[in-house]
């Protein structure tokens, strides 16, 4: 015989058997109170099964909820700490072109600091600076076809805003 078969004649025959062989249900007290204690029961575990799946879609909700803010915090964090990042290469730049401002003025210091020592050593040799001065003229300034006029009585000082030179 068939396997599906067989389990068509046994469900067939689970089916048939309440039908006709059960004998007339007879109403009395006890058995009464007891199916409604049963269906009291019954109906409690239901509310319970109902009020569990209920709280355990909430704590889902609850997580899915929280793990969402995480990410937008993660989000937020990444996209400050890109910020600060750029902020931070501004302020490399602006460090480095400080550096380069004080290398030129360190560089115009030290070559007023050589042509003050150049011009010291010609006074205490006894030849006037006037020939250094002339060579160090800016081209900006014309030449008068006279000598420069020096005062041999005061002594040169030159201050571009870093002290006295």
């Amino acid at each position: 015989m068939p396997r599906s078969l067989r389990a068509a004649a046994l469900a067939a025959g689970l089916l048939a058997s309440p039908l006709f062989g059960l004998a007339p249900a007879y109403a009395n007290g006890a058995a009464s109170t007891r199916n409604i204690i049963f269906g009291a029961a019954a109906a409690a575990g239901t509310l319970l099964i109902i009020n569990h799946n209920k709280k355990v879609h909430q704590r889902y909700a609850e997580d899915a909820q929280r793990q969402a803010a995480l990410e937008q915090q993660r989000d937020q964090s990444q996209a400050a700490y890109a910020s600060e990042r750029r902020a931070y290469e501004n302020e490399v730049a602006l460090v480095q072109s400080y550096q380069h401002e004080v290398a030129v003025q360190h560089a115009e210091i030290a070559r007023e600091r050589s042509q003050v020592a150049s011009m010291q050593r010609q006074l205490a040799l006894g030849r006037p600076p006037a020939a250094q001065a002339v060579a160090s003229r800016p081209a900006s300034q014309p030449s008068t076809g006279r000598a420069p006029q020096t005062v041999a009585s005061s002594p040169l000082v030159v201050s571009y805003g870093w002290g006295d030179l």
